[in-house]
């Protein structure tokens, strides 16, 4: 008597956990987001008239949050080309995001303002390949 009570908490306990599991977005799936990050270069930053060139940003810091955390959850470094990658994620919705100069206001220093891509993992095996972040620097 005293084993069937054990044992059917036991299968009580491991349905209990089984089921009460929620799936939230984040590392740990087979999903993936990949983009790019290029890189304007202008003489006065808040002259769209004074571009120099466009290139690829390489060792910017893209951040990623998973669902609706507060803060990032992780960040990667882009490669030389300017490319990044995300791997290893779950379904969900994630935001991501990189720095660039204010191209906005004409104060010294100029502030950083995030450019950020709002975007949902809807299969586990997805691959989601971003627009380019475009972002600002002085020449």
């Amino acid at each position: 008597m005293k084993s069937i009570q054990i044992l059917t908490t036991f299968l009580l306990f491991v349905s209990l956990t089984l089921f009460s599991c929620v799936r939230t977005p984040g590392e740990g799936g087979r999903a993936s987001i990949t983009g790019s990050v290029e890189l304007i270069r202008r003489v006065q930053l808040n002259n769209p008239q004074s571009n120099v060139d466009t290139i690829a940003a390489s060792n910017v810091e893209v951040f990623i949050i998973y669902g609706d955390h507060l803060g990032p959850d992780d960040k990667v470094d882009t490669n030389p080309d300017g490319d990044f990658t995300f791997e290893w994620l779950r379904t969900g919705d994630y935001t991501l995001y990189v720095y660039s100069e204010d191209t906005s206001v004409t104060s010294t220093p100029l502030p950083r303002v995030p450019v950020s891509f709002e975007i949902e993992i809807q299969d586990k095996d997805d691959v989601i390949q971003l627009d380019p972040f475009v972002i600002y620097d002085d020449y």
